[in-house]
């Protein structure tokens, strides 16, 4: 690949002559475009994709993303349950947990068989268009229109089968205990991977 030298004065420039104009305008929207820049530029060098973390476990017996996606998956667990205590203390997050229905099982599923061919998940659909590989835009496209019919017709899987109230471990637990509820299952399947890995190394 041809070096650049130009795209990398200018691009970091551009970054900051942005976050300078917001933070002139928004100083918290400076703040989220920064943490956005940092973000993609650890997903773009980590090479970070769900949909890796899934098939190298399975089809090469590499958990070597899918324990990445774990110890993400912690630190988040922790960060809410801290920011939850702190400030918004016996209330509810919005939107952080929603009735189960039909459309609870059956999403999951398409999204998995769809992202497989698709070649990503979402993160990693934005970092390779990001790279230039303009053949994930139909990856992106299909993402898009896939969230605009799930979101029409998401009601008909809710009256399909009918719907179970939601499961908000905070509720049940309050926060520390919601959050050692879901270390407990973290650990649970990082020892799952572990095993995993370890039938993998004898197989070679």
């Amino acid at each position: 690949m041809a070096r650049k030298p130009w795209f990398a004065l200018t691009a970091p420039s551009v970054v900051l002559l942005i976050a300078w104009w917001l933070w002139k305008h928004q100083p918290a929207a400076a703040a989220m475009w920064l943490a956005g820049i940092a973000l993609g530029a650890v997903l773009q060098r980590t090479r970070y994709c769900i949909v890796a973390a899934y098939r190298d476990s399975i089809m090469f017996l590499d958990t070597g993303i899918a324990r990445s996606v774990l110890l993400a998956l912690a630190i988040s667990s922790v960060t809410f349950g801290a920011v939850q205590a702190v400030k918004w203390p016996g209330a509810g997050l919005p939107w952080a947990a929603q009735p189960i229905s039909a459309g609870t099982l059956a999403g999951p599923v398409l999204f998995g068989i769809g992202m497989i061919p698709a070649g990503g998940c979402a993160g990693s659909t934005l970092l390779r268009l990001g790279e230039g590989n303009l053949r994930f835009l139909w990856t992106l496209l299909g993402l898009i229109l896939g969230s605009l019919l799930g979101a029409y017709h998401s009601g008909w899987w809710s009256g399909l089968v009918g719907t179970v109230g939601p499961v908000y471990l905070p509720a049940v637990f309050g926060w520390p205990g919601a959050v050692l509820v879901q270390a407990a299952l973290l650990l649970a399947v990082f020892l799952v991977i572990r095993w995993w890995e370890r039938k993998g190394e004898t197989a070679l």
